[in-house]
Parts: C-alpha cells; sequence; structure tokens
C-alpha cells in the first residue's frame, strides 16, 4: 500500500443533487432502528449520478491506476469503486459484531471511495474493524475519523510505511497492529500478489545494479519519481529503502532516508554491494522478521477474521464441447463487469430446444462439487451426444470447461463409461441453480436445492420454517432484500407476526405469505432459498457471493414483477452473479449492455451464439420484440399488420375505384381505433391530441385558438401526472 497525495472532488459528487441525496439519507435515519433494519439506504438510485466516468476518471488518477490496496496494476474491467467505511452491515471480525446502519451516509463522500481490484474488494466486503465505539448514524466524516479507532489503513491519511514492511520473498509484514489487521482482513500475502511482489521488488534491484555500476556519474532518469506509477510501488520503495540502509551501514555511513536518486549516488560505482546486499535483502523471510520484531498484542497477530470457506470467483467464460445437443460453444460472461454496478451477470435467450437449460445444466455441472452432484442425482449418460437421426450414442465425449474470475480453472468430463468426473481445485465456488419448475413442501430436502434444475419434480423446501426461527440479523437481511424483490413501496416491508407468521406488509394491509398467490410465493419460495443459503455462508446479503443459475425466470411473474426481477435481485445481492433463461422481454430491463446472450439453431441444426446483438439499454420493449434477440417480424396480430399494409397502399395509390375508396373508408377506421404511443401517458397524450383534431374541423376559426389552448393544457396536465408516477 502506498499513501495518495489527494486530487480535487469531482464535478460529479458536487452536482445539485446531492440536496436530493442528503434529504432522503436524513430521512432515512430518522426512521425507527427496528423500521431501518428491514430497508436498504436509498443510494441505489443516485448513482448513476455521482459515480460518473468523470468519477471514475478522477479515482484512476488518484490512485495511478491501481488498486488502494494490493496496488496491482488494473485493466478497466478489472476496477471496481470500493467504499472505505462499508454502504451497510459494517462488521469487526473481532469482535464478530456487525451494524447495519454503518457507513450508508458516506455512499458518495469523496474520502471515502476507492478504486479496487475486484479480489481485493470481495475479501474485504464490509469488514471495517475498530478499537473504539462506531460513531453515531449520520456523523459527520472529520468527527467520524477523529472519533473512531479505525483498525484499517486508510491511504488517504495513514502513511503505509509506518505500519507495513516486506521482506525477500514478498511477503507483506506488520510493523503495528493496525498494520496487522489490515493484512488480514485484505490478505495481502495472497499467493499470487506474494509472487508478483517478489518479481518487481526483484527487477527494481537488479535496475539499481546497473546505475550504479563503475564509471557511472549519475543515474539516468530520477527513477524515485516515477516509482509511484509502477505496480506494488510501495513494496518495492520499501525493499530500496531496506538494501539502501544495509549498504550505509556496510560502510560505516550515517543512514539517511532515500528520499530521490540522488541519495543513491553515495553509492555510485558500488554495483557489486548493492548486488551482495539485494541478494541477502532477496533471502529474507517472513518468519526472520517475526523473530526481530517486537511482539504484537495476542489480539492483533490472532484476530478471528472471517473464514473464506468458499471461492468468491464468478463465471467469466464457458466452453462446451459435445454435451447433449452441443457439438461446441463457447460464451463469454464478463463483458459488463461494471465498476459501480455490482458483478457481471448474464441472461440467455432462444426459442425452445435451441439449448439454453443445456448451458445452466453444463455450468452447474462443472462448478458443483463431486458431492453435490451427486446430491442433484444428474447422471452423465444424460449428456452424451446422441445421432441427430436416431439415438445412438456418438464417440465423443462431452466436456465443459470453466474460467472464474480468479484465474482457476475448472473441467468437467464424462468418461467412456458416462461417470462424470471433475479436474477442478479444492476451492469451491458458492453455487445454487433453480429449474423452470418451482414448486415447494415444508418436507423438501434441505441439501438439495439445485436439484430441480435435473429433475423436473424435485421441490424446493418451505422458507417460512427457517424465517420464523432465523436470529433477528439474519430475518433483517432477508426482509432487506425481499423488499427490494417484492417491488414494496416506502410504505411496505417484510415483517414476523405473531403466532410464528411471515407477513408482507404493502398498500396499507397486512398479508401472510401463505395467504399470498401462487406466483408471490413461488418467487418468495425461490428467492428465500437463495437467500438463506447465501446468509449462512456469508453473514449477510449485501456482501455475499457466488454464482446463482435460474432456468425460466420468468415464470408465474405478473408483468410488473418481470420488469423489476433481475434489478432487484442485483441489488439485493451486488456481490452474485445471476445467469439466467428468459422467453419474456419485459425481463430484460434488469440487465446491461453485452449481458444478453442469443442462442439458435443454424441452418445444419447446430446451437450457435448470435453476434452484434444491439444495446438493450437503449430499446424499448417492442424494439426488443422486433430486435435480433427475439426476431419477431411485428408485434402486432397479423390481421392488424394486413391491415395496416393494405392502408399504406390504398393511401398511397393515385387513383382509387369506387371499391377502393369504401376499402379505404373502413380500414381507416379499423386504424384509427389504435391505440397511439407506446405507455399509458403517451396513449392519453395521443387520445387528447386527436380529440382536438377531431373537434378543429368542425367548429369555427374563432373557437379553435380556445379549444387549442384547452388540448396544450390537458397535455400538460397528463405530462405531470406522468412525472409524477414515475417519480
Amino acid at each position: 500500500m502506498r499513501k495518495v497525495k489527494p486530487v480535487a472532488i469531482p464535478a460529479s459528487l458536487r452536482r445539485p443533487e446531492l440536496l436530493d441525496w442528503a434529504r432522503d439519507i436524513t430521512e432515512f435515519y430518522a426512521r425507527p432502528e427496528d423500521i431501518r433494519a428491514r430497508q436498504r439506504p436509498p443510494f441505489e438510485r443516485y448513482e448513476s449520478l455521482f459515480l460518473t466516468t468523470a468519477t471514475i476518471e478522477a479515482l484512476r488518477h488518484q490512485f495511478n491506476g491501481k488498486c488502494a490496496y494490493c496496488e496491482s496494476a488494473l485493466r478497466p474491467h478489472e476496477e471496481v469503486v470500493e467504499r472505505f467505511r462499508p454502504l451497510m452491515a459494517a462488521w469487526d471480525p473481532s469482535s464478530g459484531q456487525e451494524s447495519a446502519d454503518h457507513y450508508g451516509w458516506f455512499a458518495f463522500e469523496w474520502r471515502n471511495l476507492m478504486l479496487a481490484c475486484r479480489d481485493c474488494a470481495s475479501i474485504k466486503r464490509n469488514q471495517f474493524p475498530l478499537d473504539t465505539p462506531r460513531a453515531m448514524p449520520m456523523t459527520a466524516w472529520r468527527l467520524a475519523v477523529a472519533s473512531e479507532g479505525a483498525m484499517l489503513i486508510d491511504p488517504y491519511r495513514d502513511d503505509p510505511a509506518r505500519h507495513l514492511g516486506v521482506v525477500g520473498d514478498g511477503v507483506v509484514v506488520a510493523r503495528s497492529e493496525k498494520g496487522q489487521a489490515t493484512i488480514n482482513v485484505l490478505d495481502l500475502n495472497r499467493p499470487a500478489l506474494v509472487e508478483a511482489r517478489r518479481a518487481s521488488v526483484k527487477l527494481m534491484l537488479e535496475f539499481v545494479v546497473a546505475q550504479l555500476a563503475p564509471g557511472t556519474r549519475s543515474l539516468s532518469v530520477d527513477f524515485l519519481e516515477t516509482l509511484d506509477e509502477k505496480p506494488h510501488s510501495g513494496t518495492v520503495m520499501a525493499a530500496l529503502q531496506a538494501v539502501h540502509a544495509e549498504c550505509l551501514r556496510r560502510l560505516g555511513l550515517v543512514v539517511r532516508l532515500l528520499r530521490t536518486s540522488h541519495d543513491l549516488m553515495r553509492l555510485n560505482g558500488r554495483a557489486e554491494l548493492w548486488r551482495e546486499v539485494s541478494k541477502w535483502f532477496l533471502a529474507k523471510r517472513s518468519a526472520e522478521f517475526a523473530e526481530s520484531s517486537p511482539p504484537l498484542a495476542a489480539s492483533s497477530r490472532n484476530p478471528r477474521v472471517s473464514v473464506r470457506r468458499l471461492d468468491p470467483a464468478h463465471v467469466q467464460s464457458l466452453r462446451i464441447e459435445n454435451f447433449k445437443g452441443i457439438d461446441s460453444l463457447e460464451l463469454d460472461f464478463s463483458r459488463s463487469n461494471s465498476p459501480v454496478g455490482g458483478t457481471a451477470g448474464a441472461m440467455l435467450l432462444g426459442e425452445n430446444a435451441a439449448g439454453k437449460s443445456t448451458v445452466l445444466q453444463a455450468l452447474a455441472l462443472a462448478l458443483m462439487s463431486e458431492r453435490e452432484r451427486k446430491l442433484s442425482r444428474a447422471q452423465g449418460e444424460d449428456f452424451l451426444p446422441r445421432e441427430r437421426e436416431g439415438w445412438k450414442v456418438l464417440a465423443e465425449r462431452p466436456s465443459v470447461e470453466l474460467m472464474l474470475s480468479s484465474g482457476r480453472r475448472r473441467r468437467l468430463e464424462v468418461d467412456a463409461l458416462g461417470r462424470l468426473v471433475s479436474k477442478q481445485d479444492k476451492n469451491r465456488v458458492m453455487m445454487l441453480a433453480y429449474g423452470a419448475r418451482r414448486f415447494f413442501r415444508t418436507t423438501a430436502p434441505t441439501k438439495a436445492s439445485n436439484r430441480s434444475l435435473f429433475d423436473p419434480f424435485a421441490v424446493l423446501e418451505d422458507p417460512t420454517p427457517w424465517l420464523t426461527q432465523a436470529q433477528t440479523g439474519l430475518f433483517d437481511a432477508v426482509a432487506r432484500a425481499m423488499r427490494e424483490i417484492l417491488a414494496l413501496r416506502d410504505d411496505g416491508y417484510v415483517y414476523r407476526g405473531q403466532g410464528g407468521h411471515v407477513l408482507v406488509r404493502a398498500h396499507g394491509r397486512s398479508t401472510p405469505i401463505e395467504r399470498m398467490s401462487d406466483g408471490y410465493r413461488a418467487l418468495f419460495a425461490m428467492a428465500v432459498d437463495i437467500m438463506r443459503r447465501m446468509v449462512e455462508v456469508w453473514g449477510n446479503l449485501e456482501y455475499a457471493q457466488g454464482v446463482v443459475l435460474i432456468d425460466e425466470i420468468d415464470v408465474h411473474l405478473h408483468p410488473r414483477w418481470k420488469i423489476e426481477v433481475m434489478s432487484a435481485l442485483r441489488r439485493a445481492m451486488p456481490g452474485v452473479q445471476f445467469i439466467v433463461t428468459a422467453h419474456d422481454a419485459l425481463c430484460l430491463r434488469g440487465m446491461r449492455d453485452g449481458e444478453v446472450q442469443v442462442l439458435y439453431r443454424d441452418e445444419h441444426d447446430r446451437i450457435r451464439l448470435r453476434e452484434d446483438l444491439p444495446n438493450i439499454e437503449l430499446m424499448r420493449t417492442d424494439q426488443l420484440l422486433t430486435s435480433d434477440l427475439f426476431g419477431l417480424l411485428s408485434t402486432a396480430r397479423p390481421e392488424v399488420d394486413a391491415h395496416l399494409h393494405r392502408y399504406a397502399y390504398l393511401l398511397g395509390k393515385p387513383e382509387l375505384d369506387a371499391g377502393e375508396r369504401r376499402e379505404r373508408e373502413s380500414l381507416a377506421g379499423h386504424v384509427s381505433a389504435l391505440p397511439l404511443g407506446d405507455t399509458p401517458t403517451e396513449q392519453l397524450i395521443g387520445e387528447a391530441t386527436e380529440r382536438y383534431l377531431r373537434g378543429r374541423r368542425s367548429k369555427p376559426v374563432a373557437e379553435r385558438a380556445s379549444m387549442r389552448e384547452d388540448a396544450l393544457r390537458e397535455i400538460v396536465a397528463l405530462l405531470e401526472a406522468g412525472a409524477e408516477r414515475e417519480a
């Protein structure tokens, strides 16, 4: 880590809408504590206003395009805007205490924003240990920083060199309790990081040897001034300081702090000494450092940090060969890793028998452990390729290969005996899978949640008993998420009533879950099943990580839920990767550009991926249906299309006979009856305009001006009403 030089606050974080944000967040924290616990701070709708491209560019400049924590160089798809003090559910790993209230009011505080790699952000999650009580909600930034004893190094305020050191094997070591807590929370000694740091240190030490060779008058460049732009510059500078100081000691000179490359000129011509000391430094190990360093407090050496039982990685790409009806297919799931919008997701579209469910099954089997595959009851022979004209098994062996965001690969094969054989490391990924038929009952097996993707008669466990018995913190976490998924209004929430009932408060009334409609309960059962298993592993949902596969997510959903479901799931669990299939264009509203994949069968009946798809974020629903995503020629009934085409032809024909004139007048009646506009507001405006035009023809010229003013007032009123509904 390194201390950063502050840059100016970007203009996007000084917008006048900050007053609206301040009003909303103040109103949120003014609510009773038990109500706040079941709701989320209102920050999502403001992120697009404040966390703009300009904000991200400012963070790149602030951190020189590197992770604020591990100093790895970042490419655009690898970076994420991370909050030093978490948005909510701040957790102290040393005490195990979690606070749902902290720190939503710092969502857009410039000094709380960091540029981080996805690994560091996913490891840190909501961990923020203190050695003092937390500040009260809505405490100003300066006062909160002054009153809280943060145990993590803040790159804006702290000098990491006072708390962290480095040894020759690339391991970061603690010089203080704050340094030890930072190493533990961020897992700064991950094997890949250690190796990258060691390589950077070795390269720089060798560079200095060449600069100190006999006959060299001065260093060719003042590289220490540009060192800050390089990956792992904090670690490299610490290594240079250590080697420089040891060289001075061996020469009997006064040890001075290495500040610029000119300080190295005291060692001009001492290249061999530098080389010797460099070898000595590179041979040092962390164990030697621990023996020679003053002891840290026991709580700092062995904090009760979270045990990451599962790999937080997501699926980046998939390659399928000879798996059921798919002979060869490659999919990329990493196209839209937005730095501010959570984890990339994917939606698979296509006609029936286009291979959507097969792709989900391939993903699930490759991600599962051997025990999970047994519980799913999936049989290897079900995935063997077969002849198109018959049912004879082909000679080719099925295989599925995944690339994870962690850089690890997973490979699944079906051997000659029809057995599923997996070649993977021991790091398990949190994965849940759901088939298109999502029934539930109380007696369902609790360990077989993935079975419905392979068995249409498998059922989910009824979530109500778990919700009634869950600890308050776990229930509140689920209630916050379900409020998003069920699209409840400001006064709506999920709560536990007397008698063990779980109720939904909506539209001014409370209704037990068991009394809700079938579609409501089906969505509720699946969503709670996902959240239950996530929260049992990760402790909360806002920072849970994993992969969730859902076949035909639009089943049983009302149109309003179809529009909201993907956005709601992703807001509730931003660290979870959702890969789903659907048939309804309304479900695309929660997806970003690049996250939709369309499968189809080509002229040889082979399953292929459609390329060059349009940007779904810029399209209306009717445009989505008639695009390459769904392939419809029109969203109207064939008879309506035929009438419109015939009417257009007759309008353009110069001369009409009597029969054609009668036909045109008849078709005009059909066409005028069609609603104008796509939204209810547009249709109302269209009707008002049509009434004005019809009345205008029958009124004298003197009355037309007043009619026009009346029509304008009516249209303005309709526009204002529509704007209020959208707000």
